[in-house]
């Protein structure tokens, strides 16, 4: 294995059949990256993983379906039956404060999840990986990445509208995942929220990505159907973001 990406959540919104929330598994031999922890998606993790063989979580934004399982992670932390453990939360500022108004902190949940600010603009180190951050156009402050390690380029949306700033996220990555949440049929659609399938193709196109995985597709709409779109406007690879799909890179 070089770098394997790993689906643990691809649902956009709420969980939908056999389809948990918004989660990434990133590995290199040694080191473990998880990108958001959306609702259910710890239950994917455990069918092949430890959570204490996590070294890092990245959170892109505060929406419940990118992080509520955070608080899962706390508690299996906290309570690991070889003993309590810890990892380091990268996450948009204040995300601590606003999490811990839903537990009994007692200051284990920072002790557990050991919560850093982060903000577009920013480059941070994690092990051998290498994260650019980049502005998402989303309603609240979201952190698209830009994630490099062992010469191999993943690129994450995140929540997002269409804007330049994936372009850059994305540019010439072996694969960009792209929220790909609605059709373009359903039109008109709220703006500064999310992307269509053609949309998410054309963001793919713009930035010369080799691969793109549609993912944050709506229950209610079919992922099949916003690959479909997306090809009509990229000539590249489209993958369907399915739970507990593996790719090597």
């Amino acid at each position: 294995m070089s770098v394997r990406l790993t689906v643990l959540g691809c649902a956009g919104t709420h969980p939908g059949p056999a389809r948990m929330c918004s989660s990434y598994l990133l590995e290199t031999p040694g080191y473990r990256l998880l990108v958001d922890c959306g609702n259910g998606s710890l239950s994917n993790l455990q069918q092949r993983w430890d959570v204490a063989d996590i070294d890092a979580v990245l959170i892109s934004h505060l929406h419940p379906d990118h992080f509520s399982d955070l608080y899962g992670l706390y508690y299996m932390l906290r309570f690991h039956p070889d003993g309590p453990r810890s990892v380091p939360v990268y996450a948009p500022g204040g995300t601590l404060q606003h999490l811990a108004q839903v537990v009994n902190d007692d200051g284990e949940f920072a002790n557990r999840c050991q919560f850093s600010a982060a903000s577009a603009g920013e480059r941070l180190q994690l092990g051998p990986m290498t994260l650019d951050l980049f502005p998402a156009n989303h309603p609240v402050e979201t952190l698209a990445v830009r994630i490099t390690t062992d010469g191999v380029v993943v690129a994450y949306s995140a929540d997002s509208a269409a804007t330049a700033s994936l372009s850059d996220a994305a540019r010439d990555a072996d694969l960009f995942l792209c929220d790909a949440t609605w059709l373009e049929r359903h039109r008109p659609l709220p703006s500064g929220i999310h992307m269509t399938g053609a949309e998410a193709g054309r963001q793919a196109a713009d930035a010369g990505a080799a691969r793109l995985m549609v993912t944050h597709v709506i229950p209610s709409n079919d992922p099949a159907e916003a690959a479909a779109e997306a090809a009509g406007s990229y000539d590249g690879e489209v993958l369907v973001a399915t739970d507990l799909f593996s790719i090597e890179l």
